[in-house]
Parts: C-alpha cells; sequence; structure tokens
C-alpha cells in the first residue's frame, strides 16, 4: 500500500511539473510573439518590408505548418533535448513571421487589445478545462461531433452572409468557431494536466506550450477580420466596419 501511494504521489509531482513547465512556456511563447510583432508593427523598416513582400511571410508560415506535422509524428525528435528545443524554436519562429503580413495592418490599438482579450480568454478557458468534472479525453467523440456541428454552422451563415447578405451572419459564423476552438482548449487542458483517461507524455512539454499557442492564435486570427486592411489605403466604408479601437491617426487617402 505504502509503495502504490509512493507512486502516485510521484506520478502527481511529476505531472504538476509538466504542467508548469507548458504553462510557463506557452507564457513565453505568447510574450515573445507580442514583442516580435510590436517590433514589426513600429520599427518602420520591417513594417515596410512585412507590407510589400507579404509573400515572405506566406513561405515562413508553410515552412512552419510543414515542420509542426514533423514534429508531431516523429516522437524522436520531441524525446531529444536539443532537437526538440530546435524544432520548437523554428516552428514558433516561422508562425510569428508569418503572422506579420496581418499585424502590420492592424490598427495599433486594436492590435493590442485583442492580444490582451484572447490572452484572458485562453486563460480562462484552461482554468475551466482544468476543473470541468466531464473528461473530455474519454468522450473525446462527442467533443469532436460538437465541433463537427460548429463548422456546419459557421459555413451556413458565412454563406448566408456571402448568398443573400443576412445582418450579422458573419459574426454568428465566428462565434461558432470560437466555441469549437474553446472547447479543444479545454480539452488540451485536461490531457496536459493529466488525471484523466488520456493525457500527454511528460516530456511532451514543448508540444503541448506549441498546441496551446496555436490556440490562441486560431481565436487571434479572427480580430483581423472586425474590418479589413486597417492601415491600408482601402475603401473607407470597408475600414471603417466593426472597428473597436480607431487609431485616429492614421493618414487619409
Amino acid at each position: 500500500m505504502e509503495v502504490t501511494s509512493g507512486k502516485n504521489e510521484y506520478y502527481k509531482r511529476k505531472r504538476r511539473k509538466f504542467a508548469l513547465i507548458t504553462y510557463l512556456l506557452t507564457l513565453i511563447f505568447l510574450v515573445v510573439a507580442l514583442v516580435q510583432w510590436c517590433l514589426f508593427y513600429f520599427v518602420d523598416n520591417l513594417n515596410r518590408f512585412f507590407t510589400f513582400y507579404s509573400w515572405v511571410s506566406c513561405v515562413f508560415f508553410g515552412i512552419g505548418l510543414v515542420l509542426l506535422v514533423i514534429f508531431i509524428f516523429f516522437e524522436a525528435l520531441r524525446f531529444n533535448k536539443i532537437v526538440n528545443w530546435i524544432f520548437a524554436v523554428l516552428i514558433f519562429e516561422c508562425i510569428v513571421l508569418g503572422m506579420a503580413p496581418l499585424i502590420v495592418r492592424h490598427y495599433k490599438y486594436q492590435f493590442l487589445f485583442s492580444f490582451l482579450i484572447w490572452t484572458l480568454v485562453l486563460a480562462v478557458f484552461i482554468v475551466c478545462g482544468s476543473y470541468l468534472p466531464l473528461d473530455l479525453t474519454l468522450d473525446v467523440v462527442v467533443l469532436f461531433v460538437l465541433a463537427v456541428v460548429a463548422i456546419i454552422g459557421a459555413i451556413y451563415f458565412v454563406m448566408l452572409y456571402i448568398v443573400a447578405n443576412v445582418p450579422y451572419s458573419f459574426i454568428v459564423a465566428r462565434g461558432f468557431i470560437v466555441i469549437s476552438i474553446l472547447m479543444f482548449v479545454m480539452y488540451h487542458a485536461q490531457i496536459i494536466n493529466g488525471g484523466r483517461f488520456a493525457e500527454m507524455r511528460t516530456k511532451d512539454y514543448f508540444l503541448g506550450a506549441l498546441i496551446l499557442f496555436l490556440d490562441f492564435l486560431l481565436m487571434y486570427l479572427f480580430s483581423f477580420q472586425v474590418a479589413p486592411k486597417w492601415s491600408d489605403y482601402c475603401d473607407r466604408d470597408l475600414s471603417n466596419n466593426l472597428v473597436l479601437l480607431r487609431d485616429t491617426t492614421t493618414a487619409s487617402p
């Protein structure tokens, strides 16, 4: 009995350490990403480069996705202490650089405000998933069914917006997608914290941090749909559409 109790206590300490490292790495990813995106926005040379050469960022983003797939499917890469650092940093940097053309076309106040809001949303639903009595890792089929229903609902309302110009239908579509993302945030929190039917291996902290960062990115990308191309010389009716925080210093065409 004492041996079993000791093993359980060792397991709990190991899971807590793994979860703490994973959430700390996620926080570091978020802070470093914010610093880099601020540099892309506020340093004129970088801003102009990513504005006029957006294809460079597209290449980086594509490379990042390919590296992510390799990192997920080849476990040996994740369990080598040097290689996992290299892959994690490369994936992270490629994704951050891939976001640059969107960042430089954003109002600066909206950009910072949206980052803060979605970071708080991510943290709240990580906590919700951690304390949720329902084991999402056990009922993963239900989770995927709900996600598919959300995607179908989102596509339907997008079609209403495009074809029939139904008011606010695009906002409803966004809501469906965000709900499906938040369900997976809670699922990822549970497999990181452990103590459920399925859990991540305690050496996969880089993968866990990247997954949470991508969850954040999926939600953060919706900030760029609020209004198109804020800082470009574009149609005034479009640039005035659903802008939450307006930058009054932006030059008029």
